[in-house]
């Protein structure tokens, strides 16, 4: 049986060169036959709200019979971490994977997580990446993260990555390694 993996994208087209459809296309060729990654379209990823998709990961994940490893890149992770703290979905998750993920301050109500999410979340592997010299997420949120989720592994990446478009070997060896 193959192993569901959960891939929220970030904004945006995830067919553009800079999408999260290149980093989805690359779990699946390097994750091949053991593991099936769904990568569902999110609503309006030009303008997207955090309530639509929201409503959209509900419904994809409850859909899925076994429980998915959940991985979610830049704005679609911010929306899979903090619908993981709103504690509606209970089915046990192997691991969280978030890459470039930006930590929302209160200046952005919509998006920001609430001040107790860390105790709020289930239990599970926590991983982050993020690129030290990534052009759209300043690589302080990961230190944010950090500080906030101290049971996490933070993986810092050398280089301007966002999108990981030529992959990022540390995830799927950190995915492997839940095997």
């Amino acid at each position: 049986m193959r192993r569901p993996i959960f891939f929220v994208p970030g904004a945006g087209d995830p067919g553009h060169p800079e999408g999260s459809g290149h980093l989805a296309h690359y779990l699946t060729r390097e994750l091949g036959d053991d593991y099936e990654v769904i990568a569902p379209a999110m609503p309006a990823p030009d303008d997207p709200g955090y309530r639509p998709w929201r409503d959209a990961v509900d419904r994809h994940l409850t859909s899925i019979e076994d429980a998915p490893i959940l991985i979610g890149h830049s704005f679609g992770g911010s929306v899979l971490l903090k619908y993981l703290a709103e504690g509606t979905y209970a089915k046990p998750i192997p691991g969280l994977f978030l890459v470039s993920v930006p930590y929302w301050g209160p200046e952005f109500p919509d998006f920001a997580l609430p001040d107790d999410f860390a105790q709020r979340l289930p239990l599970m592997p926590i991983f982050l990446y993020h690129s030290r010299d990534d052009p759209h997420v300043p690589f302080a949120h990961l230190a944010r993260f950090g500080d906030r989720l101290p049971q996490a592994t933070l993986r810092a990446i050398p280089g301007q990555n966002h999108s990981f478009t030529d992959g990022l070997p540390e995830l799927i060896t950190d995915i492997r390694s839940l095997e």
